[in-house]
């Protein structure tokens, strides 16, 4: 693990995926690229930095802002990068060089009809091509070392070798892992089980009982695979992504066919 790459937009939620982006970049040996886009029209762009020039003061912005956020700047290595355009566009050409994206999400329960993925985050983790951590904003802290118990989202069978490959690089044991999938019919998780039962039926009884249960699990965290060629979008938009997303779990999303940094 060498780069980690956080897209910022210097809100609240940015500063707290920056500061878990720190600690374990600290953990894994890393070093940190803060990263914001900027709109290409002049008179779209939120700030305004007088004679200077935009990009040149997007990038003091930054530094300014993690320097606020972390209290010793002088541990991990960090670079600053500004781009004109979207930032799930340049994020997906640039994500081959870097070896994990880390993003916030604001976690909880919102109405059936909801689809809990942002279009950032969406787009980000549908276009990246390296592994992408979404951290929930309430989570204290975060740390690869403490995983415990893992949940691999499966939706092909042939997954494990790539989950393994990609766990190993963040120090994390494989062997914790547990793979769940909507078309089992045993079950050892009453809180799977409880999923699984919601897909189908999406009764009130059903969502209450996964609230219930979901403590109970102790789960640290979430993998699934982005297959790309539309699998990937309907999996994140799928019951069962959609409803256990809304809780206080870190979700991991890796990339079919990661590019390896170092050969770039």
């Amino acid at each position: 693990m060498r780069n980690i790459l956080v897209p910022t937009s210097f809100s609240d939620t940015s500063k707290y995926a920056l500061q878990h982006a720190y600690l374990i970049a600290k953990e894994l040996g890393a070093s940190l690229n803060l990263i914001h886009c900027y709109s290409p029209q002049v008179y779209n762009r939120k700030y305004d930095f007088g004679t200077i020039d935009y990009d040149k003061g997007i990038r003091q912005m930054m530094k300014d802002f993690y320097e606020k956020s972390i209290e010793d700047v002088s541990v991990v290595p960090i670079k600053y990068l500004a781009y004109e355009g979207a930032a799930s566009e340049i994020i997906s050409q640039i994500s081959p060089k870097y070896d994990l994206i880390i993003l916030s999400r604001k976690p909880g329960f919102q109405s059936k009809s909801h689809k809990w993925f942002s279009e950032k985050i969406f787009y980000i983790s549908m276009k990246s091509y390296c592994s992408v951590l979404l951290l929930p904003t309430n989570k204290e802290v975060f740390y690869f070392s403490e995983i415990k118990k893992i949940w691999h989202l499966q939706k092909k069978e042939n997954d494990t070798d790539l989950i393994n490959r990609e766990l190993f690089k963040l120090k994390i044991d494989p062997k914790i892992v547990i793979s769940k999938s909507l078309q089992q019919e045993t079950f050892v998780s009453a809180l799977w089980k409880s999923i699984v039962t919601y897909t189908k039926n999406h009764d009130d009884a059903s969502m209450k009982k996964i609230i219930s249960l979901f403590e109970d699990e102790h789960l640290d965290l979430l993998v699934f695979v982005n297959h790309k060629k539309g699998l990937f979008e309907k999996f994140l938009i799928d019951d069962a992504l959609n409803l256990i997303s809304q809780f206080d779990v870190p979700i991991l999303i890796l990339e079919e066919n990661p590019v390896d940094s170092e050969s770039i």
